[in-house]
């Protein structure tokens, strides 16, 4: 790409337009506007040029990250205006500071995601001549001060840590910034200090700022992605498809989807991506939801026939689903897959994961019409047994969810993998130690319920009789067995610094749809095992924490279990870094 000056980068039409919004909504007096508005936006677009702001996410094109920072600038002075700042001060303060905090939402808005080219790509620079002169060193200025530079590549370093652009953003921010900007935010000493945490992306200790910056963040996202947005453009629209490859693509970037390893959501084999079937589907909707898109579909069946249809997964005959073993030297598991050909994924070899080690073996029998006859039946259980105890659709999403503020998923799209818990065999340290009531387990007789057809039952599965043993057993097998994720932003199970968080009622609603067991009785009487902890703080079986991630917040609720041993065994996963405790 060309080295370009600000007049050229910022003289499209749809960047004018954007800039004659922002000059309208801080109506500053001609020279403050020159002086201090001007001049910045002039240098943030010699500093990014027509750099992308994301991989395979949003503003991923040319000028993906001039565009975002334009747009959030734009949006975050809209919202704004329906903020009264500063909050809670006297209303002379009010009108006294009111520019200069309008100025300090533009001036975050245009720096906090100015370090992405500093920390995720790696720019290599050319002359006139097409000569190498070296990569751009961000820490000596703008491109176009590099003397010589006439040309200039982008990549992505495949090594590239999630989120350090927010810490990074204020070693770089003095580029983009006026040094009379930075004074006039510094004197107001509540004012730097909120601006200071929004700019390195501590949203929380950004208060009101935080709030704004975050809101028009989205919405520009989920502008440029087809999702919804109350002001949103008119704009060719995006296929499901193109929506749901782009997610995937996401959620492999900043590996929501874990590769190649054992519990992993996938793996990598020559030119063919695996993908665990429900982990990846509900990774997708999830991902989908949160950045506004409407329309998603509740069935993973209808996400798979959407990507069958646009060549995007390959199809085991009519079907999309493969049934497979991933194995490895001391493990091995038999997975229900989705497969994709490695190059709708990724585009440029260079940014490939590493292969997986071990194999992935497809089974010559992928299963029949009526064991999705099975499924459907079960979640139709579940729905009927939810119409009868006079809860409405909308109370069973909520409850499913266990996580306020975070979009649930209904309950037809937890159709938990059925596995055979009497044959199942550990095979690597990763698998549970048997529980002092596995000798029952391989030997109960099916159980038979009045309440709901039991899945155990009809397909040959063997639980205990009592409902909070056969829940703990449902829950060691399936999480050996990968069907069930830890640590991920849809899963009902996470390792905290206290020990296993178990998300409340969700996680014994799945095993209802697994096993047709009373969820209720199963979370009664798994609390009577005694294997949680108590909430100190009041005294009840719930603990509440709150997780932000990505620039979203979200509240969850579940039971504690200090010490995992009797779920996880001798496996330790690192705690979830994106959590943490509650003051409820």
């Amino acid at each position: 790409m060309r080295v370009m000056s600000p007049d050229t980068l910022l003289a499209a039409e749809h960047r004018r337009t954007l800039l004659r919004q922002i000059t309208h909504l801080l109506a500053l007096p001609a020279q403050h506007q020159k002086r201090y508005v001007d001049a910045m936006i002039a240098r943030y677009a010699d500093w990014v040029q027509l750099m992308p702001a994301s991989e395979a996410h949003h503003h991923a094109g040319l000028g993906g990250m001039l565009d975002h920072g334009l747009e959030v600038a734009a949006k975050a002075l809209q919202i704004r205006r329906g903020h009264v700042l500063p909050p809670g001060a006297a209303p002379e303060r009010i009108v006294h500071e009111a520019d200069v905090w309008t100025y300090a939402v533009l001036t975050a808005a245009l720096v906090h995601d100015m370090a992405k080219p500093v920390v995720d790509q790696v720019i290599t620079l050319y002359a006139e001549d097409g000569r190498q002169l070296g990569p751009w060193e961000p820490w000596h200025g703008p491109i176009p001060d590099r003397p010589g530079a006439a040309w200039y590549a982008v990549r992505y370093r495949r090594d590239r840590r999630h989120k350090l652009h927010e810490p990074v953003a204020p070693l770089v921010a003095h580029w983009v910034l006026p040094a009379c900007s930075l004074t006039w935010i510094a004197r107001h000493g509540d004012l730097f200090a909120m601006w200071t945490a929004a700019i390195h992306g501590d949203m929380e200790q950004a208060g009101p700022l935080g709030q704004i910056l975050l809101q028009a963040d989205r919405e520009s996202v989920a502008r440029n992605l087809g999702g919804g947005s109350p002001d949103r453009l008119p704009t060719a629209a995006k296929g499901l498809h193109e929506k749901l490859a782009t997610a995937l693509r996401h959620l492999l970037d900043q590996e929501h989807l874990p590769l190649n390893r054992n519990g992993a959501a996938g793996w990598l084999t020559g030119d063919d991506l695996w993908l665990v079937s429900k982990r990846t589907a509900d990774a997708l909707r999830e991902q989908l939801r949160q950045e506004g898109h409407t329309g998603v579909p509740s069935s993973n069946d209808r996400i798979f026939d959407v990507l069958q249809e646009h060549g995007i997964l390959v199809p085991n005959g009519e079907r999309a689903i493969w049934k497979a073993t991933v194995a490895s030297d001391d493990w091995s598991h038999d997975l229900t897959l989705i497969r994709f050909p490695v190059s709708r994924v990724w585009a440029d070899p260079v940014c490939r994961p590493d292969e997986f080690g071990g194999t992935v073996s497809v089974h010559s029998h992928t299963g029949s019409t009526a064991d999705d006859a099975k499924t459907e039946a079960t979640s139709h259980a579940m729905e009927t047994s939810a119409a009868a105890e006079g809860v409405t659709g909308s109370q069973v999403v909520n409850d499913i969810g266990g996580c306020e503020g975070v979009t649930p998923r209904s309950g037809t799209e937890h159709k938990t993998q059925s596995i055979s818990y009497a044959s199942h065999t550990p095979q690597n340290d990763r698998e549970p130690a048997c529980p002092s009531h596995s000798d029952n387990a391989a030997t109960a007789k099916d159980e038979q319920t009045t309440s709901a057809p039991t899945a155990d039952s009809d397909s040959g599965h063997s639980l205990p009789d009592d409902n909070g043993e056969a829940f703990l057993a449902w829950l060691r097998s399936e999480l050996a067995e990968g069907h069930l994720a830890i640590n991920e932003p849809y899963a009902r199970v996470h390792v905290v610094d206290a020990g296993l968080l178990l998300l409340s009622p969700g996680i014994f609603r799945d095993f209802y749809q697994a096993t047709g067991r009373d969820w209720n009785n199963a979370q009664k009487r798994f609390l009577k095992m005694r294997l949680h902890q108590k909430n100190p703080r009041n005294d009840t079986n719930i603990h509440h924490y709150i997780a932000e991630r990505d620039r979203h917040t979200g509240y969850l609720k579940g039971i504690l279990v200090p010490d995992p041993e009797p779920i996880l065994g001798a496996w330790r996963p690192e705690p979830n870094r994106y959590l943490r405790p509650s003051l409820k």
